[in-house]
């Protein structure tokens, strides 16, 4: 069997949980504000995107990155549609149990999930143009850096060991507005609540979002400063009971940090186009979210 030539920046095993009942995954292009229906297999992704050239050039397997991520995924999507099974059974307010391994295989997933994207790729690559080599790059260079930084033990464990050692609380939504992802799910959100953030992951009072399904979202904060009352929560499942307006200010989330896809259950994305068109004010912020103490 030949190996895959359309490498996935966000999981198909991931993507699935947030399609139709008829396996349709809906899509919003951010840049040409059209929607369309596709599926898992055919959305957050580019044919060869971790594929490296110098490892072949070097006589290894130009893959073993795409192979890699394939196994962590394997693990997560274990863990997590475990998680789904139980969330969606226990009360509000109840926990659930995370052991150690889980914990650390998980935010292992959420660290190179954010890290793994074609917008953070675009990012290290304008960086690296900009401030580095004062000249454009080549498609091979820019993903030879994005692989260094991929490889790079200090920079992912860190990210890890930041997300892996937050209060962890989970949030059910049962309301009529289905939560979306998008191609870089995994958001990052200022401690005063104000402000979503692509790049200061580490910046005081900084979480993590991660929507696990169109009817459960996790949150990642660490166990400081406002938070620091957060460990009670940890492993719990929310009892703030969810309203339409607070799924959409979690979806905002998805708008703003995707990189061009918006992806739902549901072909409804008014709430997408509205919100995207005040990117940059304080239009929709607000101070409270579901994961708050």
């Amino acid at each position: 069997m030949s190996d895959p030539k359309l490498h996935h920046y966000v999981p198909q095993f991931y993507l699935r949980r947030f399609a139709d009942t008829a396996g349709r995954l809906w899509a919003w292009d951010k840049l040409s504000d059209a929607s369309f229906a596709t599926n898992p297999r055919r959305i957050a992704a580019e044919t060869n995107f971790y594929r490296i050239q110098e490892l072949e050039d070097n006589g290894h397997d130009p893959l073993t990155m795409e192979k890699q991520f394939s196994e962590v995924e394997s693990s997560v999507a274990l863990v997590t549609e475990q998680w789904l099974d139980w969330l969606r059974d226990i009360d509000l307010g109840e926990k659930i149990e995370i052991p150690d391994a889980n914990r650390e295989i998980v935010a292992l997933h959420m660290a190179l999930q954010h890290l793994r994207t074609a917008d953070q790729r675009d990012i290290i690559g304008a960086f690296a143009e900009q401030e580095v080599y004062s000249r454009a790059l080549t498609k091979e260079e820019i993903a030879q850096l994005h692989a260094d930084i991929l490889w790079n033990e200090d920079l992912f464990r860190g990210l890890q060991k930041h997300i892996q050692g937050c209060g962890w609380v989970f949030a059910r939504n049962d309301t009529s507005t289905p939560f979306v992802t998008s191609d870089n799910p995994v958001t990052f959100k200022t401690g005063d609540n104000r402000t979503w953030v692509k790049v200061s992951v580490f910046s005081e009072g900084t979480y993590a979002v991660y929507p696990l399904a169109p009817d459960l979202i996790m949150y990642c904060h660490p166990r400081e400063g406002r938070w620091a009352s957060i460990g009670k929560l940890d492993a719990t499942l929310s009892p703030v009971k969810l309203t339409d307006g607070m799924v959409e200010h979690e979806n905002a989330g998805q708008v703003f940090s995707a990189s061009r896809f918006v992806l739902s259950r549901s072909d409804d994305f008014a709430f997408a186009r509205a919100f995207a068109r005040t990117i940059g004010t304080d239009v929709y912020a607000r101070p409270g979210a579901a994961g708050e103490p």
